[in-house]
């Protein structure tokens, strides 16, 4: 039987908390990070380093981090499930930068713009590169 595409994701509030402080702190410039847990629900998020030569409008999450997280999601027991940015020009959606940036289909995206964070999955067919998923924390909701 085929898997059913993620139509929705759950998301603990200690890593909603984690994304929403990154982001303030990085301001003016982008925030970034990896997410961790299972694959529909966010259990913790992390901050990294934005090594990207333009942080204003772009990210690039520091390659030490991101080999960390490989290496601790293989020792389990979360796992490395997708990243997360923040948009400071307020755009809730991912940009044309985000989608060439895609290097593991199956990741979920998050985007924290102005403190609401909403959740995609890369998506080919899409115009845009992704598909929007629900996000929940404790509850149904669009964008937490």
């Amino acid at each position: 039987m085929p898997k059913q595409p993620l139509s929705s994701v759950g998301i603990s509030a200690s890593a909603l908390a984690c994304i929403r402080a990154a982001a303030i702190a990085a301001y003016p410039n982008e925030a970034c990070g990896l997410l961790f847990g299972t694959e529909a629900r966010i259990i913790e998020a992390t901050d990294a380093k934005n090594i990207a030569a333009e942080p204003a409008s772009r990210f690039e999450i520091d390659p030490a981090a991101l080999f960390a997280a490989h290496r601790r999601s293989r020792e389990g027991p979360l796992a490395l499930i997708g990243c997360w940015h923040s948009h400071p020009n307020g755009a809730f959606s991912p940009s044309t930068y985000d989608a060439a940036g895609v290097a593991d289909p199956a990741w979920i995206w998050l985007i924290e713009a102005h403190g609401t964070v909403s959740a995609h999955l890369p998506h080919s067919a899409s115009s845009t590169g992704f598909r929007p998923v629900n996000l929940a924390e404790d509850g149904p909701a669009a964008m937490v």
